[in-house]
């Protein structure tokens, strides 16, 4: 066997389908209030997955190929055996599946679907024919999916709050407030907390 293609099947490396920045669903047939509801995103380097959950917060696992459509994520002392596959090749996009039991994997990801006990994932990765129709490395399209209440004043005491993209948050004044967009973190107010908001007032 070539060294390439025996790379590819084990080691502490990422599998080349799986490479880049996907968007993902927890998907089950089964029982419900196995998984939590929203989008999920997630960026496969050259050994490891960062997973960014709806609430932003994050984990960071390292990635292991310990076979032809199974990987090994690990975590300080957790470790999850994992089958993947992929389920098409659409127009945009490509879909892939990743099941798992957690310490084992199914034997394919259909299998992990009709089990009980497997959580099931489908996830979208922008297809890589030059097409800008898909680009889930935007991040103000990350925002735009996990405000809820754009519009609305968070606190009532601040109006740039219903501002949802950078563009329109330092361009914008409310009253004789100028708004201003927070970089790389959401808004945090003193004795309320962290929020989902990046445009706030000062």
């Amino acid at each position: 066997m070539m060294k390439s293609a025996c790379d590819q099947d084990c080691g502490k490396i990422t599998p080349t389908p799986l490479l880049g920045d996907w968007r993902g669903l927890m998907v089950k047939k089964g029982p419900v209030g196995m998984f939590d509801m929203g989008e999920i995103d997630m960026k496969f380097g050259d050994s490891n997955l960062t997973i960014t959950y709806p609430n932003k917060t994050q984990d960071i696992y390292d990635v292991s190929t310990t076979g032809f459509g199974k990987i090994t994520l690990k975590k300080g002392d957790e470790t999850y055996q994992v089958v993947y596959n992929t389920l098409a090749n659409l127009k945009h996009t490509i879909a892939m599946g990743l099941s798992s039991y957690g310490k084992t994997a199914p034997e394919s990801f259909k299998q992990g679907m009709i089990s009980t006990k497997a959580e099931s994932l489908v996830m979208w990765k922008c297809s890589s024919y030059g097409n800008k129709t898909c680009n889930f490395n935007d991040e103000m399209a990350a925002l735009r999916r996990q405000l809820t209440a754009v519009g609305k004043p968070a606190f009532g005491n601040d109006d740039c709050n219903k501002y949802a993209d950078c563009h329109k948050c330092i361009t914008a004044t409310e009253g004789n407030i100028k708004c201003g967009w927070c970089l790389g973190d959401t808004l945090d107010y003193k004795g309320i907390g962290k929020t989902s908001y990046k445009c706030g007032g000062f």
